[in-house]
């Protein structure tokens, strides 16, 4: 089905995108923003927000172009399971069991949600990925959750 000659998948994901993008403008304009050299709580979100909301007609009006005979890519259910299960698993390790236990087994999930991919393709990712995260949030940036906890 189309809308304006666009593919109605995605006016709706332009369209939800943009939404999304000015609901999160919203409720961080309450916090301070401050400047971009200090910056306020409310900095970080409302840029991203913004960025959201410019990126729903980007999506509309370049990802809408698509020829109507073109059907969309079918996503095994397998795929669909691992990639929601990666983040399910993130949520669930990172606060018992550190930033590294939550990225590997996130990392490791979702690399075997494409086919193609081998175990040790998928163990050598998430680790290369376990290695960075932590090395850059934990140690260089300095964020408040630990790398690893027993």
């Amino acid at each position: 089905m189309r809308i304006l000659g666009r593919d109605v998948t995605d006016v709706v994901a332009g369209v939800a995108t943009s939404i999304i993008g000015l609901l999160v403008v919203y409720n961080a304009w309450e916090y301070p923003m401050g400047t971009a050299r200090d910056m306020g709580p409310g900095y970080f979100p409302t840029l991203a927000g913004v960025a959201l909301a410019l990126l729903g007609p980007g999506i509309i009006f370049v990802e809408g172009r698509r020829p109507v005979d073109e059907k969309p890519e079918y996503v095994h259910p397998r795929s669909l399971l691992l990639i929601l299960g990666s983040i399910g698993m993130f949520a669930a390790l990172v606060g018992p069991f550190g930033l590294g236990p939550a990225t590997f087994a996130s990392v490791f999930l979702s690399a075997l949600a494409d086919r193609t991919s081998t175990l040790l393709f998928a163990t050598v990712l998430a680790f290369c990925v376990t290695g960075f995260a932590v090395a850059a949030f934990v140690y260089g940036l300095g964020v408040q959750i630990p790398g690893i906890r027993w």
